[in-house]
């Protein structure tokens, strides 16, 4: 069975997350990558896969920014060995700042990536998704306004 990692954040990146998850069904093996400290999320899983809990490089909106950075290498390298290990065929996400470190690991390791930008952003690319572009193997937007504007981007419709 073919495995995918989910990233998983709070709020609406999570309710898209969840949207994707149950447009492709039961017929994959999941493996859900979540913030340490969301112990919400995980309760909201309704298709079945492994669980590994991430250090997300931001806690607090009031995190110094060397916490930020030591965060950061804490989860590029908690991806590493999670990564290794699991050997997911593809990563997903829908836009939550945990996926950076992450899909940088992965492309390192070889394996492919899939962003899919928030519903939110019509006009413009978020932070994540401007770190992201060009280094994922597919870039997904979900207006096509912003898919014509944004190089490198393809329009994939709106997952809600």
């Amino acid at each position: 069975m073919t495995r995918i990692a989910v990233i998983l954040g709070r709020g609406g990146h999570t309710a898209q997350t969840f949207a994707l998850v149950d447009q492709l069904g039961q017929q994959y093996d999941y493996l859900y990558l979540i913030g340490i400290l969301d112990s919400l999320t995980s309760k909201k899983i309704k298709i079945p896969g492994r669980i590994l809990p991430v250090i997300p490089p931001r806690l607090l909106p009031q995190d110094s920014r060397i916490m930020s950075i030591l965060r950061t290498l804490a989860t590029l390298s908690l991806s590493f060995v999670y990564l290794l290990i699991f050997r997911p065929k593809i990563i997903i996400s829908c836009g939550t700042g945990l996926t950076v470190p992450i899909f940088y690991v992965a492309r390192i390791i070889g394996i492919k990536t899939v962003f899919i930008e928030s519903m939110s952003r019509i006009e413009s690319l978020s932070i994540t998704g401007r770190l992201l572009l060009g280094k994922t193997d597919l870039f997904v937007v979900q207006w096509p306004n912003l898919a014509a504007k944004i190089p490198g981007t393809t329009y994939g419709g709106q997952l809600i």
